[in-house]
C-alpha cells in the first residue's frame, strides 16, 4: 500500500482526485492541502510515497515544493499536474525531476493513467507536454533571470506578488522585518524593477502565481 499526499488549491479538482484515488486498492491518501506552505510541512512530516502537485499554489508553488522534497526525501514520486504549463514552467519542473507531469485539461482518465504510472516507479509525460518539449531547446523563452534568484528570493517574490506586506512575509517565513525588506531590495535589483507592481507582473509571467491570487 503506498501512502499518497494532494497539493491542489481547487477544491473541485482536489475532490476528483481524492475520489479517483480511493477507488485504487494499493494507493491510500494520508492527507491533502490547498496551501502550498501547508501541503509541504505536512508532507515532510507524514513522508508519502507520492505526491500530486499542483503547479500554481497560494504559499508556495509547485516548483518550489518539489525541489523541497526531492533533496529531503529522494525517493518520494512527484506527478506534477496544472493548467497553465508554458515553455519555462515545463523545464522548472523537469529540473526538479519530478516523475511526471500532466495537464488538467487532459481530464480525469488520463490523471488516473498518470498516477497509477508514477506509483508504480515509471515516469510519466502527457500528450500536451510531450508536444511542447522540443521547443525547450529551441526556443528562446527566459528562465535565467529565475533560476538567479535563491530560493529564499523566489519565496518572497511569490509572497510579495500574492499581497503580503513585509511583516505578513516576515511572519509567514520566519524572519525578521529588517530580512525581508532587504530580500525585497535585493529581489529589485535584480530583476531591475522598482515597485511591488513590476515584481508582481513578473512572478507571474514566471509561472509563480495566477493572476486571481495577485491585485492585479
Amino acid at each position: 500500500m503506498q501512502k499518497v499526499y494532494i497539493i491542489e488549491d481547487e477544491v473541485l479538482l482536489r475532490d476528483l482526485v481524492l475520489e479517483t484515488l480511493q477507488r485504487q486498492a494499493d494507493l491510500e491518501v494520508v492527507g491533502s492541502s490547498g496551501d502550498g506552505r501547508e501541503g509541504l510541512e505536512q508532507c515532510l512530516e507524514l513522508k508519502p510515497d507520492v505526491v500530486i502537485l499542483d503547479v500554481l499554489l497560494p504559499g508556495l508553488n509547485g516548483v518550489e515544493i518539489a525541489r523541497k522534497l526531492k533533496d529531503e526525501i529522494p525517493s518520494i514520486k512527484i506527478l506534477v499536474f496544472s493548467g497553465n504549463f508554458n515553455l519555462g514552467t515545463i523545464k522548472r519542473v523537469l529540473m526538479t525531476k519530478a516523475n511526471g507531469i500532466v495537464e488538467k485539461s487532459a481530464g480525469l482518465t488520463e490523471v488516473e493513467k498518470a498516477i497509477k504510472q508514477v506509483a508504480s516507479g515509471q515516469s510519466y509525460y502527457g500528450p500536451a507536454i510531450i508536444e511542447r518539449m522540443p521547443e525547450l531547446f529551441t526556443a528562446s523563452h527566459d528562465s535565467q533571470a529565475l533560476e538567479s534568484l535563491t530560493t529564499r528570493e523566489r519565496e518572497v517574490l511569490q509572497l510579495i506578488a500574492e499581497g503580503l506586506t513585509t511583516k505578513g512575509i516576515a511572519d509567514k517565513l520566519g524572519i525578521s522585518a529588517r530580512t525581508a525588506d532587504v530580500h525585497r531590495s535585493h529581489l529589485m535589483q535584480k530583476l531591475d524593477t522598482h515597485n511591488v507592481a513590476g515584481l508582481t507582473r513578473l512572478a507571474i509571467s514566471f509561472g509563480l502565481v495566477k493572476v486571481d491570487q495577485t491585485g492585479l
